[in-house]
């Protein structure tokens, strides 16, 4: 196993004010070719009056775990999806009030260049997503449950909880995160998901 260590230290500014004290933890001697891709990476912050809520957080320089997705036509890696904005919504059970609401607001999105992913955590079978799928006449969201996705990225957030949200930019960094979404109206989430993946496409 590849020692890690700290590379970068972050923080982080609530909307509460409290302040927390992040690492990067990147492999010792990443390939040259990744090594200077990151350092030209821009972070592009948002800009104006956006005020992003219940998206509290941007996080700077986290890059994403290697992730793959797991679907039936076999797993989309984070390599493939480099170049793309990917919006990953972590949430308990496909068949919910929230999880329909959700699929069904994402499909009639507009937002190009972005992947939109919704992850149960619970681990169902593949004939359990494939239904939900033709329920809900699902062909641009990405549908997966994997666990194992969820505990990488709770890994490296540390408070995610679910529902969430995490949204990674098109250079492969974990740009913002809400760490809960319970509570929040799938409408207002996705309008304030809209102006992040705006701001994010200026940079």
């Amino acid at each position: 196993m590849r020692r890690l260590v700290p590379l970068v230290a972050l923080t982080l500014l609530y909307t509460s004010s409290a302040f927390a004290d992040w690492y990067i933890l990147l492999p010792k001697k990443p390939p040259a070719e990744r090594r200077q891709a990151t350092e030209r990476a821009p972070v592009p912050k948002l800009k104006g009056k956006v005020k992003p809520k219940p998206y509290t957080v941007e996080v700077q320089k986290v890059l994403a775990p290697t992730f793959s997705i797991p679907t039936k036509r076999g797993k989309i890696t984070k390599r493939e999806l480099e170049g793309r904005n990917v919006v990953i919504f972590f949430v308990n059970s496909l068949f919910s009030p929230f999880t329909e609401k959700l699929v069904s607001r994402l499909e009639r999105s507009g937002e190009k260049g972005t992947v939109f992913v919704v992850d149960s955590v619970n681990d169902a079978d593949f004939a359990s997503v494939d239904a939900f799928m033709k329920l809900m006449g699902v062909k641009k969201t990405v549908v997966t449950a994997d666990s194992y996705l969820f505990y990488q990225f709770k890994t490296r957030l540390g408070n995610l909880k679910t529902p969430s949200v995490v949204v990674i930019d098109k250079y492969g960094f974990i740009r913002f995160f809400s760490p809960s979404l319970s509570g929040k109206e799938v409408r207002t989430v996705t309008a304030e998901l809209k102006a992040i993946l705006g701001s994010l496409s200026k940079g």
